[in-house]
């Protein structure tokens, strides 16, 4: 009854996807423009303190805001470690954040955990330690209005796309017999067909927006 719950709710608010121009940072491929950046001088490493990507400007507004996390799922006979969105917002409930270092994002302190994004068009997940021969870095972008006006803060994408897709999971039982918390997918829309990772099948997603980086 929880999952019914949550898609009403997904179903009840939709609004249209703003047209946005991807705008690169000044500084590309450092944590420069990254929310939290830390100034540590000359010599010193390049990094930010904690941060976070939440869906922002989806065309179903209860889904702006929710943070994401490290999920599992099957994956051509294996496990695949990726992000997704959890339903789970409250900070009362323990949650992994991320660091930017040398302009790439990881989970949580330790920076042994990189997270960058798969060259597979169909299924351009976030993937936790993945070969950089099947992924690209992930780049930050602000986005500009049809107006010239920029959107607040910063955005995360690749190849400039900055647009997500976004699709409902269901929770699948564990070990333990309980079922786990449903969640939502989030791949990177709009990259070209890489010959070296060549795309695999995948859904069309359900809803469509930006990934924010903010403070955590």
């Amino acid at each position: 009854m929880k999952y019914l719950a949550i898609l009403s709710v997904l179903a009840s608010a939709s609004t249209a996807l703003p047209s946005v121009t991807p705008i690169p940072v000044r500084w590309p491929g450092t944590c420069t423009n990254w929310p939290q950046w830390l100034n540590t001088g000359p010599g010193g490493p390049d990094t930010t303190g904690s941060i976070m990507f939440v869906p922002a400007n989806v065309d179903d507004d209860t889904i702006n805001g929710l943070p994401l996390q490290q999920q599992q799922t099957p994956w051509q006979g294996s496990t695949r470690e990726l992000l997704g969105v959890t339903f789970v917002a409250s900070r009362h409930f323990a949650k992994a954040y991320f660091r930017c270092r040398d302009g790439i994002p990881s989970i949580g302190p330790s920076l042994s955990q990189n997270i960058t994004i798969s060259r597979d068009m169909r299924n351009a997940h976030l993937l936790v330690n993945a070969p950089a021969s099947q992924t690209y870095e992930p780049e930050i972008y602000y986005l500009e209005g049809e107006d010239g006006k920029r959107l607040d803060g910063v955005y995360l994408g690749a190849l400039n796309q900055t647009k997500w897709g976004f699709s409902y999971i269901e929770g699948k039982c564990g070990a333990n017999g309980k079922a786990g918390w449903p969640w939502l997918e989030a791949k990177l829309l709009g990259l070209p067909v890489d010959e070296t990772v060549p795309p695999t099948a995948g859904y069309d997603s359900e809803w469509e927006g930006f990934l924010k980086i903010i403070p955590y």
